[in-house]
């Protein structure tokens, strides 16, 4: 097999009762990504009910390790590839990096977030590992180390399915939970997370995967899969225009603006603030659904939300069904109302 990298990882030892489990990180410009961070404290939560599991971590690109600390749980070795060629994805150079780090730790699990950038990569890892791959699990309860299966909703979330691995090395997605508060580093317990950064060889190959465009964020902007509060528009926005009511209350809220496919087909939002079966999943902590109708597509991406707040002029529209708070009226006087009362409310505090 082709080595992209090479690193004094340690003496192998007698690791006949050892189990070993492997999370990627995913970084963004430099940032790593909150559902990662997410993904990696809840492995731990696993690996701490198997004695004997250690968890190691794999981040390819260059970020810094200091937005990290006392945002990791738990204790392992986290292995970076910071070179800068790495900061892109590309699909080569990531699946052999991967692969070698997991070959050469003997690892028997692989997990991923459930984002864009893994619904591309953990695919073909599987082919070329020949591993089970359980994509989209939403969460990973406390009974999955007996079987190794998951739970995920299909059909547009109208069932709930259970799969389970055929192979012995396993790959995984997690969707977030609806939280954003990651497990505190606890250095008293003398838990600790060892950083190794990895030797580069040569690359090659960048002919095969060239950049064709580069879309980037908006300076300051929160990524709708990342947010912690997210303010989705619907097509009973009524246009590009109507979304100014909800950027305005996700500037106030400190939250994100998501949109469904309707909008996005029509061109009044990126296609990287959809949300729904053929768009993003997202796990706030709040969600307010302005003018959204509740598809059952919509809800397969946003089934996983805390607290959700639908406001729509239908008093039967299915959005209703499954939020925990509805407000029926038309949004265009509602937000503004709403809006008001939340910035005097603010001011106060």
């Amino acid at each position: 097999m082709n080595t992209l990298y090479s690193e004094p990882i340690g003496k192998r030892g007698n690791h006949t009762t050892m189990t070993k489990w492997l999370v990627f990180l995913e970084q963004r410009e430099g940032i790593v990504k909150q559902s990662s961070i997410d993904a990696w404290n809840r492995v731990q939560e696993l690996a701490a009910l198997l004695p004997g599991t250690v968890v190691y971590g794999l981040l390819p690109g260059p970020a810094s390790i200091g937005q990290l600390e006392g945002r990791l749980a738990g204790k392992g070795v986290i292995y970076q590839a910071g070179e800068e060629r790495l900061r892109l994805y590309n699909p080569q150079h990531y699946m052999r990096l991967v692969a070698d780090t997991l070959t050469k730790e003997d690892a028997s699990t692989l997990f991923f977030a459930d984002t864009a950038l893994s619904r591309d990569l953990a695919p073909r890892l599987s082919v070329r590992l020949q591993a089970s791959l359980l994509s989209g699990c939403p969460t990973l309860d406390d009974t999955w180390p007996d079987d190794g299966g998951c739970r995920r909703p299909v059909y547009s979330g109208s069932v709930i399915a259970s799969f389970l691995p055929l192979r012995p090395l396993r790959i995984y997605t997690t969707s977030s939970r609806p939280t954003h508060s990651a497990a505190p580093f606890d250095a008293s317990s003398g838990a600790h997370i060892a950083f190794v950064a990895l030797e580069p060889y040569a690359i090659t190959g960048e002919a095969l995967f060239p950049l064709v465009r580069q879309l980037a964020m908006h300076k300051g902007t929160t990524d709708v899969a990342e947010a912690g509060i997210v303010i989705a528009g619907g097509r009973g926005m009524g246009g590009q225009e109507g979304f100014a009511l909800l950027e305005e209350l996700a500037r106030t809220l400190g939250g994100a603006v998501g949109a469904s496919r309707p909008v996005v087909d029509e061109g009044w939002r990126p296609h990287a603030e959809q949300i729904g079966q053929t768009g993003k999943t997202v796990a706030p902590l709040l969600y307010i659904a302005c003018a959204i109708s509740g598809s059952p597509q919509h809800l397969a991406g946003m089934g996983s939300a805390g607290t959700v707040v639908a406001i729509n002029r239908d008093p039967h529209a299915p959005i209703f069904d499954v939020a925990d708070y509805g407000i029926v009226g038309d949004v265009h006087i509602v937000l503004p109302k709403l809006l008001e009362a939340l910035q005097e409310f603010l001011q106060k505090k």
